[in-house]
């Protein structure tokens, strides 16, 4: 990598009235703002989170109000912009906010839905732009303005040891319904649903990186007293992993559906009510959605993100079913075709299209950004060598034991 790819530019928001009067029209006044880095370097990879703190005036009338934002910019290096193609999946998640999200609340109306009802699992949008020239097609200044959750109240899950039993099952019920949505969409707007498909494909993809990963992978598991035995059918499910397992992989029907297909622990937050019971959750990052196969996005949550203990790993994954099933029948959308038995058989084929994929995730997952010299400037070389620690280690095992005991690999 070059010194310009590693070169760590400075993001910095501007000219934010422009964009606000969208929202609250021509006459508001943007009195003052100040913006700073929300997240530090392996929190987030592919883009710059910025929390925006403004103060605003409807017309000149008005009293002054505070407005709390969050500011997602393109990431601050060469690399980065290049290897999550930030022009790309920037415009694919404002079309997320504009047009899908947005279609899957109508479908639910026009079933009946009160508007109380309908799916509403993104924080509030504040509008986008790609650039401030009108004749460029994306640069710094592109920005995706979104409300600050953290400050109603909304939290993360602990990243290193996943959502408890409560937390997931939350996550659960919403990450079905989306999928499911997504094939109410196409069973009932079938010329619609094929603009989302367009509009879901998976930006380029170096396989050379895989082929690296994959290499790390099994010399880990080899190398590993309590994993070298199962090295045999690790090595077996690799080339499958990455033939078939890649996201850019056509979806068997009817198992095809738009899944987040990013769907971590830092990619959803919760919120609690007065009495402490969990009773909300937002979706965020959505530059990597894709039109694939929903099972694999359950068993990347319940692997990558859930405590994971093998009691709650059968309940969430009934839970998962039992939801996806009954959003099918409320939208009136016919269910035959995803009877349990047909969808235990995918699970079983498909699940270790994910295991090269939580391999990688398990070490970003598990680092500790306070221990490890993790940079913007050295994050391409750092992902590419770091071996991963103890927890790495012991994730890495809970998946690899389940995955044989299920005969999954």
């Amino acid at each position: 990598m070059n010194n310009d790819q590693q070169e760590v530019k400075i993001i910095e928001l501007r000219e934010l009235q422009p964009i606000l009067t969208r929202t609250f029209g021509d006459q508001l006044i943007v009195i003052n703002y100040t913006a700073e880095n929300l997240l530090q370097p392996g929190e987030n990879y592919g883009s710059t989170i910025l929390k925006v703190d403004v103060v605003i005036k409807r017309n000149d009338k008005a009293e002054e109000e505070d407005l709390h934002l969050v500011a997602k910019m393109p990431p601050p290096t060469e690399f980065q912009q290049k290897i999550f193609d930030s022009p790309y999946t920037f415009k694919k998640e404002i079309f997320m906010y504009e047009n899908i999200i947005p279609h899957y609340q109508e479908l639910e109306r026009e079933m009946g839905l009160k508007e109380n009802e309908v799916f509403n699992i993104l924080p509030k949008y504040y509008k986008s732009r790609l650039s401030l020239n009108p004749d460029i097609d994306f640069d710094n200044n592109a920005v995706i303005l979104m409300e600050n959750l953290k400050v109603l109240g909304y939290y993360t899950s602990d990243r290193v040891k996943g959502c408890d039993l409560e937390h997931s099952k939350v996550a659960i019920r919403a990450m079905a319904r989306f999928h499911a949505l997504g094939m109410v969409s196409k069973y009932k707007r079938p010329e619609y649903f094929e603009v989302l498909k367009e509009r879901s494909k998976c930006l380029k993809l170096n396989m050379d990186e895989f082929e690296h990963f994959s290499t790390d992978m099994l010399d880990r598991i080899a190398n590993d007293p309590q994993l070298a035995v199962y090295i045999d059918r690790c090595k077996l499910v690799i080339p499958v992993s990455i033939d078939r397992g890649l996201w850019t992989a056509i979806p068997d029907e009817p198992w095809s559906t738009i899944i987040h297909a990013d769907f971590w622990v830092n990619n959803f937050m919760f919120h609690r009510d007065e009495n402490g019971r969990v009773d909300d959750i937002k979706f965020v990052d959505f530059q990597n959605y894709l039109f694939l196969n929903p099972l694999r996005e359950l068993v990347f949550f319940i692997f990558s993100s859930t405590e994971m203990d093998e009691d709650s790993v059968e309940e969430l994954i009934n839970l998962y079913y039992e939801t996806f099933v009954s959003i099918l029948k409320r939208m009136d959308c016919d269910t035959e075709q995803f009877a349990r038995e047909k969808f235990d058989a995918k699970l079983f084929t498909d699940a270790k299209l994910e295991f090269l994929h939580l391999f990688f995730m398990l070490k970003i997952l598990t680092v500790d950004v306070q221990e490890t010299d993790l940079k913007h400037d050295n994050m391409q070389e750092f992902i590419k060598h770091y071996q991963g620690n103890q927890m790495f280690i012991q994730r890495l095992r809970k998946i690899v034991f389940y995955f044989i005991k299920r005969n999954w690999i």
